[in-house]
């Protein structure tokens, strides 16, 4: 059997790309004042999270600003805060520290949120109340969710690295114990084809590489079956599948072959880009032959003119 090289294809690389930390906004405003939300894109129940907010004023003469939260699916222990003064274009943030309830179904939910302030026009005795009353919407879910997306090649030789990259993104409550492997009725892979993650958090993606071959002598060419199978968890509770598949269409290279094996169906044929050596030595001479022809032709004509009496 084909021995892989450890340090190519033994190989499997996944980097996590770390979403923001507050990966939803919403915006509420009038035409004197707007307050900008940033909460995470999911919520757990029974989990604390941080809806940070930011006051900014777009007229002068803003007093008195209060903004408030309320929402019977969240805990929010201190749900409001105050302002006594800001000024045209400048900003305030605060935080609150809220929590989704146990019980809450899975789907989504909104909060009211309040903003009351004073503001004195040119014209104005005195400041006048204004209100600003608006909701904005969450998003919960109890359990993970899982997606797995396969940027596999179409073709492929027998013997050499076949690289398969992938994203696997969670939708959902955070997922523990995450366990891939890919395997091909058809085929024998050699290389490493696990990958497992200890915890995957909400709304995180990892991408990562399988590189793995085949055997060498495949014998006649193969539209294999290939397989991405894991399981993850909810941390003890329950146990959920995760799998994907592709085609996968494998052949020897041939003795005088260069290039890779990616090419196009056509039919019943498949056509790769794939150049015999034959090839290449053939257009090389015949290039040569023509600009051996063409240089001749020229000298010719040179003859001709330099001979015509004058």
């Amino acid at each position: 059997m084909h021995k892989f090289i450890p340090h190519v294809a033994l190989t499997i690389l996944f980097a996590v790309i770390l979403l923001p930390a507050y990966a939803e906004q919403d915006n509420i405003s009038d035409s004197n004042i707007g307050l900008a939300l940033s909460y995470p894109d999911i919520l757990m129940p029974g989990k604390q999270f941080v809806l940070s907010s930011v006051v900014t004023p777009t007229v002068d003469q803003v007093s008195n600003i209060t903004v408030t939260i309320t929402c019977p699916e969240l805990a929010v222990p201190k749900d409001s805060f105050h302002i006594d003064k800001l000024a045209k274009d400048s900003s305030f943030g605060s935080d609150f520290n809220a929590t989704l309830k146990d019980g809450v179904p899975d789907g989504s939910f909104v909060a009211n949120v309040k903003i009351d302030y004073f503001v004195k026009g040119l014209f104005d005795s005195k400041p006048v109340e204004n209100t600003v009353d608006q909701t904005t919407r969450f998003f919960d879910e109890s359990k993970p969710s899982l997606i797995l997306n396969l940027q596999p090649p179409n073709e492929a030789f027998s013997g050499e690295p076949i690289p398969i990259r992938g994203t696997l993104s969670n939708q959902g409550a955070t997922a523990y114990n995450v366990k891939l492997s890919l395997s091909s009725p058809q085929l024998m892979l050699e290389g490493n084809r696990t990958l497992t993650i200890t915890e995957l958090n909400p709304g995180r993606s990892i991408d990562f590489d399988f590189v793995v071959s085949t055997q060498k002598n495949i014998g006649a060419p193969v539209n294999a079956l290939m397989h991405v199978n894991g399981t993850y968890s909810d941390g003890g509770r329950q146990t959920y599948p995760l799998d994907n598949s592709f085609n996968l269409f494998v052949r020897q290279r041939g003795l005088l072959e260069l290039g890779d094996a990616s090419g196009i169906w056509i039919g019943q044929f498949f056509i790769a880009p794939v150049v015999g050596i034959g090839t290449i030595v053939s257009s090389v001479i015949g290039f040569m032959i023509f600009i051996w022809n063409y240089r001749n032709h020229k000298k010719k004509r040179r003859i001709k003119k330099t001979s015509k009496p004058a």
